[in-house]
């Protein structure tokens, strides 16, 4: 009988998203050539990542929901079991300072350029038109404000989101920015042709939109070097043709999108983390549709952190929200897998769960329900799985990445081998899981994941200590694992005896 997740959560009759375990046949005897497994495996292997921060967890899940007034004002506290099921709690808002995930807005950041929504310039309103002198002077005062300590390490995004840097995508009501920048080129140069003008103006926009964000990124990034840095919503996929085009939707990002974040390669290589979206559409729930629009985005990022830096790849957090976009209602169960699950199996660091609604006694009363009875329990189980894939497979030196994107396997607790059951610990999370992997377990992660390894580590399962001198220990590491290398390499030679 295949397992589903929903088994473990709660048993019920139907359930939505199977994760059977399947058996590997056995390996034959075999000659095999050493020399060739240790090369594929190297070819194959995922660049190594920056370790977890906070809980040490392969995957993280935050939350950082504007809810402490649910408590105080409401009457209606959330269950403090309940939030220790995140790796961390933050608050978007701007009395909260010193917190592990601090979101740096327009206003809270230096001197961004911009117009607000009444149309007004603010700071110059264009980049090119703005003080980048002026900006980076105030950054530290501002920084200082928010993260007033060097320690713990911890997440800083930047949220810049009135203009883009690639001077296409500022369409729709972000093309202000493109008219204010060819009036400034025109209002220099009143005798040049309509081309020039959209050239040069193009060129000035970009150059000083690039400016503005590589400076701030070197200048916080040196005053506060143990957090990652990066913008919010970038890498962007643009894949929400399903407006228009659903019943013709893939979920697959634009090949001219691809492109144009490629061209963002300088912002890439000046990042320490990204931080893509998934918030979810009411009009995308429970579908198929939904889950490609996740995965898409998610692989986007991914394949960003993969290719622009030579020796690593940046870490993946990505934005969610436990409602969908616009509203209060709770992300489904399929959809809490559509998103949180879909990044933990794609090999992301972690997901942050944000809002920014005002909450009343009565949807604090209804997210509080939501929390215990759905949310919870899905994030104990999908972070829990995650972790004992880590121990299984990677030896706790990397995360489980799916090997296929797009198949339809996650890292979730076999209900054959696992239970959620009450903890009594004051100090640990409502639920916790009850059981061991088995045999099947072990092998289903084994052909459906691999390892990405932290920095530092190396191996087709992240047993060779990279920190360790090189020479002998390297080649002790090829004899002694040419077993494991065997299991997992379907493409090594081999002479049948």
């Amino acid at each position: 009988m295949p397992v589903t997740y929903c088994e473990v959560l709660q048993p019920k009759p139907t359930c939505l998203l199977p994760v059977a375990p399947s058996m590997w046949a056995g390996l034959g005897p075999a000659v095999t050539l050493a020399l060739v497994v240790v090369v594929v495996a190297w070819a194959t292997e995922l660049k190594p990542t920056a370790p977890p921060i906070f809980t040490g967890r392969p995957f993280v899940v935050a939350w950082d929901v504007p809810t402490q007034d649910c408590g105080p004002r409401h009457k209606v506290p959330l269950d403090p079991k309940d939030m220790k099921a995140f790796d961390v709690q933050a608050s978007p808002n701007e009395g909260f300072v010193n917190q592990n995930i601090t979101i740096f807005y327009h206003d809270r950041l230096g001197m961004y350029p911009h117009f607000d929504s009444m149309g007004r310039s603010v700071h110059g309103g264009v980049p090119q038109n703005g003080s980048l002198w002026v900006h980076l002077k105030m950054l530290k005062g501002h920084v200082e404000h928010y993260i007033r300590t060097q320690e713990p390490a911890g997440l800083a995004v930047i949220d810049w989101e009135d203009w883009r840097p690639v001077w296409v995508r500022n369409w729709r009501d972000k093309d202000v920015y493109r008219q204010l920048s060819r009036q400034l080129v025109a209002s220099r140069h009143p005798d040049w042709p309509p081309d020039r003008v959209i050239k040069q103006a193009q060129y000035e926009f970009e150059f000083a939109a690039r400016q503005f964000m590589l400076e701030t990124l070197r200048f916080v990034k040196a005053f506060r070097p143990r957090h990652l840095w990066g913008f919010y919503l970038f890498p962007d996929c643009y894949n929400h043709d399903y407006v228009k085009n659903e019943k013709t939707y893939t979920g697959r990002c634009p090949d001219v999108e691809v492109s144009r974040n490629d061209q963002l390669a300088w912002l890439w290589a000046e990042s320490t983390a990204l931080f893509p979206s998934v918030y979810l559409e009411e009009k995308l729930a429970s579908s198929t549709h939904g889950r490609n629009f996740v995965s898409f985005r998610v692989q986007e990022a991914l394949r960003v952190a993969h290719t622009h830096h030579s020796s690593h790849a940046l870490p993946v957090y990505v934005f969610t929200r436990p409602t969908y976009s616009h509203g209060l209602t709770g992300l489904s169960e399929m959809d809490l897998i559509s998103t949180i699950g879909e990044s933990a199996a794609l090999g992301a660091a972690g997901v942050i769960l944000w809002g920014d609604a005002r909450y009343t006694m009565e949807t604090c009363q209804h997210l509080k329900d939501y929390l215990t009875q759905l949310l919870v329990p899905y994030v104990v189980n999908v972070s829990w799985a995650a972790q004992y894939c880590s121990w299984a497979q990677c030896h706790g030196h990397g995360r489980c990445v799916r090997r296929d994107p797009s198949a339809n396997t996650f890292l979730h607790l076999s209900a054959s081998s696992f239970r959620l059951v009450p903890s009594h610990d004051p100090d640990e999370p409502q639920l916790r899981p009850e059981g061991e992997l088995s045999r099947a377990d072990r092998n289903y992660l084994q052909t459906h994941f691999r390892c990405q390894c932290y920095l530092g580590w190396g191996g087709e399962q992240c047993q060779w200590d990279r920190r360790r001198a090189a020479g002998g220990a390297s080649v002790a590491w090829a004899g002694s694992h040419l077993t494991g290398l065997l299991a997992v390499s379907a493409l090594a030679l081999t002479w049948t005896l």
